[in-house]
């Protein structure tokens, strides 16, 4: 005998709010996205530096003190890869645009990886890699990663 089943589907929008704890290490890393400021860590083995921040060498499984080796760094970086989309990222109610959005993998001067952002204010046909880039933060910072609007051209 088979059981009866009803299903029902719903079309539209289902937004889910969540609060969750990112770690010590990424906690570090928004306060001082928070404070305008952009830090990594440095393995003590290999000497790589993270962006964002890890607690274990990706190139020499080295653990990495949460008490050491944090970095300063500066709000610029280098344009390692991009991409082209029409679709928007971060809001899914209306999911193409007119304009395209550039999305890039920067990696900030002094680190050894990259950050994936919003490429702002530039023409798709002039992104070139290799390019210089600045951050353009919020006007208010809340901790997070949105704090860091985009990249623009240096």
């Amino acid at each position: 005998m088979s059981e009866e089943k009803i299903v029902v589907a719903n079309k539209g929008l289902v937004r889910a709010e969540f609060a969750f704890w990112v770690g010590q290490y990424m906690d570090k890393f928004y306060d001082a996205l928070e404070n305008k400021k952009i830090i990594g860590n440095k393995c003590p083995k290999c000497g790589d530096v993270f962006v964002p921040p890890r607690k274990i060498c990706g190139k020499c499984n080295k653990t990495i003190p949460l008490d050491q080796n944090w970095v300063d760094l500066p709000d610029a970086g280098v344009l390692k890869n991009y991409t082209i989309t029409y679709y928007k990222i971060n809001d899914r109610a209306s999911r193409k645009v007119k304009k395209p959005q550039i999305i890039g993998m920067v990696q900030i001067d002094g680190s050894n990886t990259a950050i994936v952002y919003r490429l702002l204010d530039i023409e798709p046909e002039k992104v070139k890699i290799g390019m210089k880039v600045k951050v353009q933060w919020e006007e208010k910072t809340k901790g997070d990663p949105s704090d860091i609007k985009g990249f623009i051209r240096v």
